[in-house]
């Protein structure tokens, strides 16, 4: 097993399109862009790009790693096609990274320095109104909650008293208000998502050889299973 493998991190799972390229831990190049959702039009572009700029080829890419969901149906979608695309045509295997996980990586990543001993992680998505696409995750990168859909509300995804929670993601700007009685909830609004958080759980699912079905795998989408419950119950009621 290649111990610093080659990598292109696709991340498009919200109104960011960012994709990466690694070697191991070594980031070769990075393009971003989080003012529009232009997936689409630049996802493709930003591949040929990272690859120019480092010199590499996409035959010697050893995975694609994608950032699963939930998020955005369209540029879920988008991406995971782009990335089954290249799988299937150079052989090469699909490692999936849920989208909330990917962001607590690279939160702690960025803010290292600056977090407690022990603490939550809650990365949030934008749904829609007041809903949000969340999860609790600990210092060790283990869901202490499970990712949900939910509509906030001042206790959301706080299930341990007394603890340091930090709140970010596209979402963060909804949860201002929600928690301000919390005083132990730090709202971060300032949080930049960036394919590099797939980089770390996307090396450990390298060296753990934790790849996906690519005829089968379909993204986290999360709120379309979420309808379909809600549909199955209305006909039992």
């Amino acid at each position: 097993m290649k111990e610093n493998p080659l990598l292109l991190l696709l991340e498009t799972a919200t109104a960011v399109c960012s994709v990466a390229l690694v070697e191991g831990q070594k980031v070769l190049s990075l393009r971003n862009n989080a003012t529009e959702r232009e997936h689409a039009s630049m996802l493709t572009v930003y591949i040929q790009q990272v690859m120019d700029e480092a010199g590499k080829s996409l035959s010697e890419l050893d995975a694609i790693v994608i950032s699963k969901g939930p998020g955005s149906y369209t540029g879920l979608r988008i991406g995971v096609a782009t990335a089954k695309g290249i799988c299937f045509s150079l052989d090469k295997p699909l490692i999936a990274i849920d989208t909330p996980l990917a962001m607590a990586y690279e939160y702690v990543h960025q803010h290292k320095d600056r977090l407690p001993e022990s603490y939550f992680l809650v990365p949030v998505i934008d749904a829609r109104r007041m809903e949000v696409y969340g999860a609790t995750i600990n210092h060790e990168m283990l869901y202490a909650e499970p990712i949900r859909a939910e509509i906030l509300h001042p206790n959301s995804f706080l299930g341990v008293q007394n603890s340091n929670y930090y709140v970010f993601g596209d979402a963060a700007h909804k949860c201002m208000e929600v928690y301000e009685s919390q005083t132990l909830v730090k709202v971060d609004t300032d949080y930049k998502l960036s394919a590099l958080g797939l980089l770390y759980p996307g090396l450990k699912a390298w060296q753990e050889q934790s790849f996906e079905n690519i005829s089968v795998f379909e993204p986290y989408y999360l709120k379309e299973f979420v309808a379909k419950v809600k549909a199955v119950k209305s006909k039992m009621e």
